[in-house]
């Protein structure tokens, strides 16, 4: 018989999945997570497999859009799906704009641009509208409506990339840790308070079951910038977020792409900010059966399936690889199942669902 991903009858069990995180039962089943679905690929597993249509997000649609959005993620598996308020009065930053050549391809795929953000110098700092952005909270109402019982939101935002990528530029960051220290602080903090406002206003709702902060900080060998810049400038805000999280009773989880084992930053993640669980493995930098070895006792394990195989390989070799991974990770728990990034427009939508029948053929 051909694999069906869609379930008739899924059951869905975030406190299960709390309970694992926090290292207080093993896992009866594998739990699935992922931080983001491209849209080219939910739609292709909502109208070929769901038979239902796509609705794409656009301004007008969101009571339409994310109702979907639950039902897509509830009725492939999973316990909770991600949700990142878009910000309302933010300015729009300097992009460019290059040809998609993936296999689903949205035909232009939208760059930041590196060399320059929207704030430069101070005068642009003072005029920014800091007191008028505030988030958009009706993707998580809409969202929160459509929760089946046992299934909850995740809520997102970032620090770091937000301020470096969008806020200042990469390339004039750079020059600022130097020329105007100050002025980067500053950033951080104004940015870092927005996003608190934000977690702070929602994460009491019942519907939310955990804050999961995404911020990538480095690539395969090392941090963007020094540790010691991290831990000044970001890592406050992620104790405060995690503390925040922690004190209405949620799980913190934080998706982090880049080396930060070689740095020791890690060890301040574990034990300073206090992360329950961390996302975004590479097998270039630490394979996630690893990372379970090393700090399984310590910290839950989010996905880990290498986005290099699993938009390269072969189902065949691909699944010999996933069922490592569950044979190594799944023993002793504080282990959810996914990808090691996010399903991408550039991941074979056979290879997804090669994913999605690994994790339920698993048997402890």
């Amino acid at each position: 018989m051909s694999f069906r991903p869609f379930l008739d009858d899924p059951a869905p069990d975030f406190a299960a999945v709390e309970r694992i995180i926090r290292g207080q039962e093993p896992p009866r089943r594998v739990h699935l997570v992922e931080l983001l679905m491209d849209a080219e690929i939910m739609r292709v597993l909502s109208e070929d497999y769901g038979g239902r249509r796509w609705i794409p997000l656009k301004e007008g649609n969101e009571a339409l859009y994310y109702p979907q959005l639950v039902d897509l993620y509830h009725h492939l598996g999973y316990d909770s799906v991600n949700v990142m308020p878009p910000w309302i009065g933010h300015p729009d930053p300097p992009e460019r704009y290059g040809d998609d050549t993936a296999p689903l391809s949205r035909g232009r795929r939208r760059w930041i641009e590196e060399r320059h953000g929207l704030i430069a110098h101070r005068a642009d700092l003072e005029r920014f509208p800091w007191t008028t952005i505030r988030a958009d909270y009706r993707p998580i109402e809409f969202a929160a409506r459509a929760l089946p019982p046992g299934m909850k939101l995740t809520l997102m935002g970032t620090v770091f990339q937000h301020v470096v990528f969008t806020l200042l530029g990469t390339e004039r960051f750079l020059y600022m840790v130097y020329d105007d220290a100050d002025l980067v602080g500053e950033v951080f903090e104004r940015w870092g308070q927005i996003v608190y406002d934000m977690y702070a206003a929602l994460v009491d709702m019942d519907e939310i079951g955990a804050i999961w902060h995404a911020d990538d900080v480095g690539f395969n060998t090392s941090t963007l910038v020094s540790p010691d810049l991290l831990r000044r400038h970001l890592l406050p805000w992620l104790r405060r977020y995690a503390d925040l999280a922690h004190a209405h009773g949620k799980t913190f989880w934080l998706h982090c792409c880049g080396n930060v084992y070689d740095t020791g930053l890690i060890e301040d993640l574990i034990d300073d900010v206090g992360v329950d669980a961390f996302h975004s493995f590479e097998d270039a930098i630490l394979p996630v059966a690893e990372f379970r070895s090393r700090y399984g006792h310590r910290i839950a394990a989010l996905g880990g399936v290498d986005m290099g195989a699993l938009a390269r390989w072969d189902r065949a070799e691909l699944c010999v690889y996933m069922r490592d991974i569950l044979h190594r990770c799944m023993v002793g728990g504080r282990y959810l199942f996914g990808s090691g990034n996010t399903i991408a427009n550039y991941v074979p939508v056979a290879n997804y669902l090669a994913m999605l029948e690994e994790a339920r053929r698993w048997r402890a």
